[in-house]
């Protein structure tokens, strides 16, 4: 019996090589993980939680699909149950701000790996920025849409590269390729921004002047 992802998940999952040694943490039902087993040649992977329920529920799913001997499962904060052969981090579904914090304050555990693949539900360009403080570049980005959402799936190698402020907020390759996504996206993005300038106190000062500098990047890519 094969699994079948979402559009999200699916996304993620092409981007994972091969042959590689994965942690997802935060792993949820474990989908991904048991849909990455099923369908690439993975030499490691670890669904890992920092909660007794979701590793629960995977647990049932990995049994309900027979890869028990193929999917480590493991409690624990962020990345603190990863092992030193893991060469790829997969977060997806948490906040920007967690998501950094992960990876921030704990990085020293994970000096062997080599890609990172990020899904934030929001503050997209905090985890652009801090991230690539790290020493990974942005290798690739890509939208996704579901109930009406669009989710960014960013990309990390080790690295370096230099960016600009707007490459933080809209990604250096979303908006160089404009596929019709990124335009929905942005005219979502340009709305809500609208509104909320229409609603902010204009004490407020500094907010205002950031979320104008956001408008003026969002006209002048479209």
């Amino acid at each position: 019996m094969r699994i079948q992802l979402n559009e999200r998940l699916k996304e993620i999952s092409n981007l994972v090589e091969e042959n590689s040694s994965i942690i997802d943490i935060g792993c949820d039902h474990a989908f991904l993980d048991i849909y990455l087993v099923q369908n690439k040649n993975m030499k490691k992977v670890i669904a890992s939680d920092n909660k007794e329920g979701p590793l629960k529920r995977a647990k049932e799913n990995i049994q309900k699909y027979h890869v028990e001997d193929s999917i480590i499962l493991k409690l624990g904060n962020g990345v603190e149950p990863i092992e030193n052969d893991i060469d790829t981090i997969i977060i997806s579904g948490m906040g920007g701000f967690h998501i950094v914090g992960i990876l921030k304050y704990q990085k020293e555990r994970y000096q062997n790996v080599k890609k990172l693949i990020l899904s934030p539900n929001h503050d997209v360009d905090q985890v652009r920025k801090e991230v690539t403080k790290l020493g990974f570049y942005i290798s690739d980005e890509k939208l996704v849409k579901e109930n009406q959402n669009i989710y960014p799936i960013l990309c990390f190698q080790r690295g370096k590269r230099k960016y600009h402020a707007d490459d933080y907020l809209y990604g250096p390759i979303l908006k160089n390729h404009k596929n019709p996504l990124f335009i929905e996206y942005l005219q979502k993005e340009k709305e809500r921004i609208e509104k909320l300038l229409l609603v902010l106190p204009k004490k407020y000062i500094f907010r205002r002047l950031e979320l104008k500098k956001e408008l003026k990047v969002i006209l002048k890519i479209l």
